[in-house]
Parts: structure tokens; sequence; C-alpha cells
């Protein structure tokens, strides 16, 4: 029996000439797209940089919707600030003059004007090394500040917590949803958080019209070893603590709706105490008080109307204003 063989014709070379561009314009597609998502991954896991001369009181500013600020102060006149993410930045100078060295500059998006209404970056944990008598000026939505060894702060977090150390002149922090922590700081101070706590600690004025001022919606206020002579501390509830001395001359005011008010001082202080206070409030204390009205007004009564309490301790050096809704004050000695 004879074998059938199937005989094969040849492709037309018009069968080529149509095929295999498009085989090879596949093949570089896949290989430019594969390149294009390798070197997308290395940008986003590599760190930027960018480093301008600046005057030794430069004004640094940015801001950013999703990211920690970390600013630390060193003795050189330049400004450098990193990211981590691959964001695509610029360090840009702001100022009009025509100094040699920048007064002002802005971190800004790669190709955005640095104007001072110019829109945060989108996210990104920002580094910054200034000068030691800078000012940085910062605001994130989500994300923790911390600064040490600056002149002036001005920071603000939506949802984060602020920590300070060594700051020199002027610090203004304010924090919607977390704590404010200072520490070994001098100058004016304007701390305001609306859903945490503010613990400052060993803090010292500049000039005398330096003043410390506390505010808190809700939460826990500790101020410990403070020596300005000017502090006032506006809580609506929450504990506020002060521990440290009264200063000759001084005015210190502690305003709260609903808490407890403590003040741990030394056996020698010496101050007035005037107090406002509701008819359920309990009042403590260590101290001898010298009432210039009806002692008994210490004591919680049945009235409707605020008790006003005036007393006074050795020869009332400092003035002590107390102002308390519901809770209690405790006056105790160190």
């Amino acid at each position: 029996m004879l074998k059938r063989h199937t005989i094969h014709k040849p492709l037309p070379l018009a069968f080529f000439r149509l095929v295999l561009p498009c085989i090879t314009v596949g093949l570089l597609a896949t290989s430019v797209l594969a390149h294009g998502n390798a070197r997308d991954r290395n940008r986003r896991g590599q760190q930027i940089e960018r480093t301008v001369s600046a005057d030794a009181r430069v004004v640094v500013s940015a801001c950013t919707l999703s990211g920690d600020f970390t600013v630390r102060g060193w003795n050189r006149k330049e400004v450098r600030v990193r990211v981590g993410s691959g964001a695509e930045i610029e360090l840009t100078r702001v100022d009009q003059t025509k100094s040699q060295l920048a007064t002002e500059l802005k971190v800004t998006s790669k190709g955005r004007r640095a104007m001072r209404g110019a829109s945060c970056l989108m996210f990104g944990d920002l580094e910054l090394d200034v000068p030691l008598d800078a000012s940085v000026k910062l605001q994130t939505t989500s994300g923790d500040i911390s600064a040490s060894e600056v002149a002036r702060v001005d920071v603000t977090t939506t949802s984060g917590s602020i920590s300070l150390v060594k700051t020199r002149e002027d610090t203004n922090a304010t924090v919607i949803g977390g704590d404010i922590s200072v520490r070994d700081s001098t100058g004016s101070f304007k701390l305001q958080a609306t859903g945490g706590s503010i613990d400052a600690r060993d803090l010292a004025p500049v000039t005398a019209n330096d003043a410390l001022n506390v505010s808190t919606v809700s939460g826990e206020v500790m101020l410990n070893q403070v020596q300005h002579r000017h502090v006032t501390v506006n809580s609506v509830s929450g504990e506020v603590t002060y521990s440290g001395a009264l200063l000759s001359s001084g005015r210190y005011i502690f305003q709260n709706l609903s808490g407890e008010v403590r003040l741990l001082l030394p056996p020698s202080s010496s101050f007035r105490l005037l107090a406002n206070v509701g008819e359920s409030v309990k009042i403590s204390s260590d101290f001898a008080l010298k009432y210039t009205q009806n002692p008994n007004m210490i004591s919680p009564g049945n009235r409707s109307e605020p008790r006003h309490l005036n007393a006074t301790v050795g020869d009332g050096e400092s003035t002590v204003r107390v102002s308390l809704l519901t809770g209690s004050l405790r006056i105790s000695k160190k």
C-alpha cells in the first residue's frame, strides 16, 4: 500500500513581512514595560536630596498631606532636605532679594512654583537640616513632627504628635489628634492640643515678656520646672498639673471647666490665691492659707453661685488664679 505524504507549501513572503514586525514590537514593548516598572520601583525606594546655601536666620517652610517631619539644627549656612519616598521635590527660594544666601525657602513638588499658597506634597517623610538660628514652618495632615536645636518653630499636625527639644526663641505648636512634648527649651511658647496631652518640662524665658500659653480641649496638661513669670493654662476637661517654683511677681492662671488642678510647690512658696470655683469643687491645701474672706468658703456648699476664694501664703509674692467649675483643686508641698 502506498503511503500518502502531505506536502506543506512554504509560507508566502508577505506573511513574514506582516507578522515579524508585530512580534518585534511586542517583544520590545514587554522589555520596555518591565524596565519601566523596575525603574519606578527603584525611584520609589531611592532618597532624594536637595541643598541650598542660606542665611543663618533663614525661614524654611514645608507642607505634606501624609508624612513625618524630622528637623535638626546644624552649624552650617545651608539648608538640606531629604525625602526617602522618591518623591520629586525642589528646595526653592521664595525671597525676592538679590542676596547671595537665601533668606526664605520652601519645599515643593518639582515643577511647581514655590509660592506661599502652593499646594502640599502628596506624601513623603522629610528630613531637614537647617542653620541653628533658622525658623521652620511645617504642616502635615497625617504624620508626626520632631524638631531639635532650632531657633523658631511653627508646626501643625492634624493626626500625629509633636516633639520639640532645645528650641530657643519662639515656639508655636498645634495638634488636632495627638500629643505635644516640649523639653529643655527657651523663649515664648504657645501650645494647643484638641484631643491629646501637653507635656512641657524645663522651659525658661529669653526676655521678661516671654510667656507660656497652653490650651487643650480634652487631655492632660503637665508643666514641670517652668521658669516663666507669665503662665496661662486653659482646659475644657482633664487634669492640669503644675510642678515647680512660683517666681516673684509671677502671674499663673489655670482655667478648667471640668477636672482637677494640682499645684506641686516647694515648701517655701509665697503666693496669693484667687479662686473662682463651682459649688461642688473640693479644695485641699498643704499650706496654711490666710483668708481675707470667710474660711468656710474652702468647703463645698449648696450655693448656686460660684465661690470666690481669696487667700495668701507667706508674703504673697506671686499671684495664682484658678477658675474651676467642677472637679477639685489640690495644692501640695513638693
